[in-house]
């Protein structure tokens, strides 16, 4: 809510009966009185809506005046360490925030290091460690001597690292706390810019994921600061998009007439195209367009919907999965691929919150999305992200769930996910399937459950933690884990053991295990070393040929296979295999593997167009992450022989 300087001017006004001039503040906090003065008209802006003000007489001096509300206020504020506005990880991104949105001048490392309230050489080694994250976004920096520094890029660039950047300062939730980038918008309140995204989406139709919403904030407010500056972006004429035709174009034409009548700010007609790029790289809990039909999907990019219709034939193929016959899935992945190609044009980074949990509770899924992202990516010459195969793991579960799912329905459930439709669909699928007595009523936003009445469902289901009054909610995560299921089933109180799965034997993994692609006990430091050494076995062995290791290490490139509990299932992606077998090593000591550490590795040289239980296999190793005593005696084995949850009938 404040920065460090301005809680350190709150505590003297606070803790002090006497008055304080600004040339006595500057003084005790070693900065200009001309500094004060632009703090305290940002400390008066908050204190004003909580019982609280500042008041000033000439000749006496500033005080703070405020009732026992707002003592409370101040109380909490400056007490209470959870209030502190940034952390040591976070301030570097500060640092490039003030530095990107103030890049017409020069500014000095002192300037910076006054505002923050820490030393120059702190600021010096911050700007030092931000050298890749400018590279990414094209900035490049003049320093001047005597002057400071000023990053230098086109407006796009500028705006782009600046969304990115304050979605670092602003929380590492998913969401955005607005009061931590609040102080950097001094001329704009963020307030008033969430009633205006809320007026466009009731008047098109169309809600916003939960942290997209967050993220055309922070673009309206940058757009709003930057023209108010002087700064503009010019028309792109290679945007096709930005036609009258779209309804995106009419949604940012409403956008900017919402802005011009509430706030003043008249914005130039060539910042269409700037929002257009912003409204076509979010994701959307209800999109603008929500097509199921195909053919209307297809005659807005033929070309890109006929390449993601040879995808799924090839996923398919690979995997022996009918995804291609799904017209849903056909349809949310072209918008969701669509809008990809978008941020990747423009340098808008979709982040995935929940990434960790997907790729340790959804590895197949994860594993599918991979391959096909993987394949869009080498076609469309893009660079792709794991946060961006998180989320298309979710339309490839949802897929698979719609595949398996029974229609008898009797409970109502309402959904609420933060995370978009992809999310939303594979909950509410795999509950359809795990639970086919319960009817999915309807699937909202964490925005919209203000307006959730008690008689409309049963009960909720939520991934975000909500509380109303009269309405029974369960908190969830948005993977559905094994837990949630448990909670949900006791819950319904319904017995489903026909639903559930019989693997708790390890039955798929045992077929493929053998001593002789087996290594007990080894001492390594590395994952390359431990992809060398089993993937060296497995070629003696006649498992696979010999660019199967390269095709491992190109897999790792992509997305580490490590997926908790001490377990990994490094694999290539396609070819490579000569016969059927499941490598298998265990480490004297964890090694670390990406972000986890590891000490059991599976190495998989299965074909899927061959296996017909390439799921199962995937379903027996999250068993077994899922199984604490399992891994132990895994671990404590010094023989294959020994591990009799692997060996024995």
């Amino acid at each position: 809510m404040f920065l460090p300087r301005e809680k350190k001017i709150l505590h003297l006004l606070y803790k002090n009966e006497n008055k304080f001039t600004t040339s006595q503040i500057a003084a005790e906090l070693k900065v200009s009185p001309r500094t004060i003065k632009a703090d305290i008209k940002k400390i008066r802006e908050i204190l004003e809506k909580n019982s609280c003000s500042i008041k000033t007489k000439q000749g006496v001096g500033l005080w703070l005046y405020y009732d026992e509300a707002g003592e409370q206020f101040l109380q909490s504020v400056l007490y209470e360490m959870k209030d502190s506005y940034i952390s040591s990880d976070v301030r570097k991104y500060y640092v490039a925030a003030y530095l990107l949105l103030h890049n017409k001048e020069y500014i000095s490392m002192e300037s910076i290091a006054n505002l923050l309230y820490v030393s120059k050489g702190t600021i010096v080694n911050d700007v030092s460690e931000l050298i890749s994250f400018w590279e990414k976004f094209g900035i490049t920096f003049i320093k001047k001597v005597k002057y400071g520094i000023k990053a230098e890029g086109s407006e796009t660039q500028i705006r782009w690292a600046l969304t990115d950047v304050l979605k670092k300062v602003g929380g590492k939730s998913g969401r955005i706390e607005n009061e931590k980038i609040q102080t950097l918008f001094t001329k704009v309140r963020l307030e008033s810019l969430k009633r205006i995204i809320r007026l466009a989406e009731n008047r098109f139709h169309f809600v916003l994921t939960d942290i997209s919403f967050d993220e055309l904030l922070i673009q309206l407010a940058i757009l709003i600061t930057r023209v108010q500056m002087g700064c503009v972006t010019e028309p792109e004429e290679k945007k096709e998009q930005a036609s009258e035709g779209r309804k995106a174009w009419f949604v940012s034409r409403y956008i900017l007439e919402q802005i011009y009548e509430q706030l003043d700010v008249e914005i130039p007609e060539s910042e269409i195209t700037f929002l257009m790029t912003c409204l076509l790289a979010v994701r959307y809990q209800t999109p603008m367009t929500k097509e199921k039909d195909r053919e209307k999907t297809r005659a807005r990019e033929p070309q890109m919907f006929e390449d993601i219709m040879s995808l799924l034939r090839e996923v398919d193929e690979q995997y022996q999965l009918q995804l291609e016959e799904d017209s849903e899935l056909a349809c949310a992945l072209f918008d969701h691929l669509e809008c990809m190609v978008h941020r990747f044009q423009s340098m808008m980074y979709l982040e995935n919150p929940i990434l960790d949990s997907v790729k340790k509770e959804m590895f197949y899924e994860y594993e599918i999305a991979s391959y096909l992202i993987s394949k869009f990516g080498q076609k469309y010459g893009l660079e792709t992200t794991e946060d961006e195969i998180g989320y298309v793991s979710f339309h490839i579960g949802a897929a698979i769930e719609r595949a398996r799912q029974k229609m008898k329905r009797n409970l109502s459930v309402t959904i609420i996910c933060m995370t978009g439709i992809g999310t939303s669909q594979f909950v509410s699928m795999k509950l359809k399937r795990l639970f086919p007595e319960i009817e999915i009523k309807q699937i909202i936003s964490g925005n919209q459950a203000d307006n959730l009445e008690p008689e409309a469902q049963d009960f909720v289901i939520s991934t975000v933690p909500i509380y109303k009054e009269g309405i029974e909610v369960l908190h969830v995560s948005s993977v559905l884990s094994e837990t949630d299921i448990q909670r949900i089933r006791k819950y319904i109180q319904k017995k489903t053991s026909h639903l559930q799965e019989e693997n708790t034997e390890y039955f798929y993994l045992k077929k493929f295990l053998n001593s002789s692609i087996s290594i007990m006990n080894c001492d390594l430091k590395s994952k390359e070393e431990a992809i060398k050494l089993l993937g060296g076995r497995m070629i003696s062995e006649g498992y696979v040929d010999e660019g199967y290791i390269q095709s491992v290490f190109e897999r790792e490139e992509l997305s580490e296979t490590s997926v908790g509990s001490l377990v990994a299932i490094p694999h290539a992606f396609e070819g490579r295999i000569r016969k059927q077998g499941i490598g298998f090593m265990t480490l004297q000591k964890p090694i670390i593997w990406g972000s986890e550490r590891v000490q059991i590795v599976f190495m998989l040289a299965l074909d899927a167009k061959v296996e017909n239980n390439f799921q199962r296999i995937f379903s027996d190793v999250l068993d077994l992450t899922r199984n604490i005593k399992d891994v132990e005696q895994v671990l404590r084995a010094k023989k294959f022989s020994e591990i009799d949850i692997l060996t024995k009938a």
